[in-house]
């Protein structure tokens, strides 16, 4: 069985198996680069939205009980401030997406660009 010949973004040999006469697994092989940008797309989107309708009930219901009085208003601050950090994970959570996204974008358009250029930076078409 041969392996993947490509470089995963830590740096480390892709251990992946290829299929047949190629030289990079599935997930390398810049011809799946769409059907790859798709499924990650939709696979990042039923968690963080949950996670943030979850959030969202949490501090309407806290808010509801520091103005009943249920809830100190000191702890209720303390409380808001770890929903606010919370907050804060999740937008630095979907700037990693998006930037590694991108990353994704322009590698597969340099390999592509790479491919179709000849040594003396001549373009086949």
């Amino acid at each position: 069985m041969q392996i993947c010949s490509a470089t995963k973004r830590d740096g480390t040999p892709c251990m992946l198996p290829v299929k047949g006469q190629q030289k990079v697994c599935w997930a390398h092989d810049p011809k799946n680069s769409a059907q790859r940008r798709r499924t990650a797309s939709r696979g990042g989107r039923g968690k963080p939205n949950r996670e943030l309708a979850s959030l969202k009930s949490k501090v309407e219901q806290l808010a509801e009980d520091v103005l009943q009085g249920e809830v100190p208003t000191g702890r209720g601050a303390i409380t808001n401030q770890v929903y606010n950090t919370l907050i804060r994970c999740f937008e630095l959570e979907r700037r990693l997406k998006e930037t590694q996204e991108l990353e994704e974008r322009i590698s597969a358009i340099e390999q592509r660009q790479s491919f179709s250029t000849h040594k003396g930076g001549r373009k086949t078409w």
